[in-house]
């Protein structure tokens, strides 16, 4: 699950697959501040993401993933964006990437590499997969230990 399939090439771009490839962040985080597990009941996708903060925002981000390319590929670029957020920066940042995957006209500048998971629109079948990595975070940072896209 952790490797996309042959046909992913057609339907994602090549910094998606990259971070799906060769995903950053995807290292233990000594002592995390705040930690969830997320898991999508319908296609099988695990993710356990840690936090360190300081002040209330982010200040160190880490995850492992057992799941298709697109939650890998979102939770490694979902990193870079991450630090410095609080609990109301990464609801805006949700916000704007489920913005992006409805087909929005304009890209939201909060996204930075995100914004290559556009093409993602015309695929709502795979919406959930690379939302979870942000239901995961903000379930960590709410202290729920649990986090889902999928309704069970």
């Amino acid at each position: 699950m952790s490797t996309p399939d042959a046909r992913a090439g057609e339907a994602y771009p090549a910094q998606v697959l990259a971070h799906a490839r060769q995903p950053r962040f995807q290292t233990p985080l000594p002592a995390p501040d705040a930690q969830a597990e997320g898991f999508n009941v319908l296609c099988g996708d695990r993710i356990r993401v840690m936090l360190s903060l300081r002040g209330g925002r982010i200040a160190g981000y880490a995850f492992h993933a057992q799941a298709c390319a697109l939650t890998v590929a979102a939770a490694s670029m979902l990193g870079e964006r991450l630090p410095g957020l609080d609990h109301a920066g990464v609801a805006r940042l949700r916000d704007d990437f489920d913005a992006l995957l409805g087909g929005a006209p304009a890209v939201p500048p909060t996204l930075g590499g995100l914004a290559e998971f556009a093409g993602l629109a015309r695929f709502p079948a795979r919406h959930r997969c690379a939302q979870l990595p942000f239901a995961t975070v903000l379930a960590a940072l709410d202290g729920r230990a649990h986090a889902t896209t999928e309704e069970a």
